[in-house]
């Protein structure tokens, strides 16, 4: 009896957590993509484990929880060759924000509120907990490796889908749509909202281990480099690097590294973030007796969220 088979559309982090699993299920899989994999929103990121402009709700905790299970059996199986890694993440603030939604706090370990002389930059209030980091430009690949190596295809296409009919004619018994920001025009779904980040490429900073969010701007260290960012500009839909954006993240990470400056830029990038306004939609819809399983619209949640994303996406199948 011959496999089933799966078409996944899109090779950022939820197309590859989503054909992974398929792949894990017993499907032969098919992974379809207009670019190729450096070139992804999600090899932009970051990246550790919290959830960022994503609706929380119910389906969001669940993914919440069964992401972070996911990550622990990862590192435990594969260590850090992966380009994961448990490390301290801290959160700093000039000011308490009212109303701040803490639910992700509940999966992360070793929580712990810190007063001020002790808060890295001089901030008022401080928190730390342990997390996972996601060394995207290591981990993304690794992940296409595994796929690849354990039979899965990517197929570089010339040109993107531009109606879900087109999926419907592909050669595969179910289709996962997992095109991120694409589906405002895949699906016609208004709801799609990109939301800007610009981004600073510095040197490795061997003594900093652990990673930080403060006020307005995120400083997060990795092997071969370290990444300033942290902007956020709804509804921009180019990825245009703006000096004075560049020079307002160096200013912003000089609480916590003061000897940064323009001399020490590597290189810059944006990046477009792809909210959904509705929140996530994992949903299984028939296109002309096909199934497909829209699997996207998770903001700057996708490396968070996409196993647990991947396992409820499959769940619909």
């Amino acid at each position: 009896m011959s496999k089933k088979t799966a078409a996944v559309i899109g090779v950022g982090v939820i197309g590859l957590s989503t054909a992974i699993l398929a792949l894990e299920r017993g499907y032969n899989v098919t992974i379809y993509s207009d670019k190729p994999l450096m070139e992804t929103t999600s090899l932009k990121a970051a990246a550790y484990f919290k959830p960022y402009a994503v609706a929380h709700n119910d389906l969001t905790q669940g993914m919440l929880e069964i992401a972070w299970e996911y990550y622990e059996q990862l590192i435990s199986q594969y260590g850090d060759v992966s380009g994961v890694r448990k490390h301290v993440h801290w959160e700093a603030r000039s000011s308490l924000e009212e109303n701040e939604d803490t639910y992700y706090l509940d999966v992360m370990e070793e929580v712990t509120y810190v007063e001020q002389s002790h808060v890295p930059g001089g901030y008022a209030f401080g928190r730390r907990y342990r997390t996972f980091l996601m060394d995207t430009p290591i981990f993304l690949p690794w992940l296409l490796q595994r796929f690849t190596e354990a039979g899965g295809t990517l197929v570089l296409l010339d040109k993107k889908f531009n109606n879900l009919g087109q999926l419907a004619e592909l050669a595969t018994d179910v289709v996962f749509n997992c095109t991120g920001l694409g589906a405002r025009e895949l699906c016609h779904d208004e709801a799609m909202i990109p939301i800007k980040g610009q981004i600073v490429i510095v040197d490795p900073q061997p003594s900093m281990d652990w990673s930080i969010r403060t006020d307005d701007f995120y400083i997060v260290p990795r092997k071969y480099d370290t990444v300033l960012g942290g902007t956020a500009e709804w509804h921009v839909n180019d990825e245009t690097v703006e000096p004075e954006t560049v020079d307002r993240i160096i200013q912003g990470s000089k609480p916590i590294l003061p000897h940064l400056n323009l001399n020490s830029v590597r290189r810059t990038y944006a990046g477009l973030r792809p909210y959904r306004a509705d929140g996530i939609r994992l949903e299984s819809q028939e296109v002309n007796g096909k199934q497909i399983v829209h699997n996207y619209g998770h903001g700057g949640a996708g490396l968070t969220l996409c196993w647990g994303s991947a396992y409820r996406a499959l769940q619909l199948v």
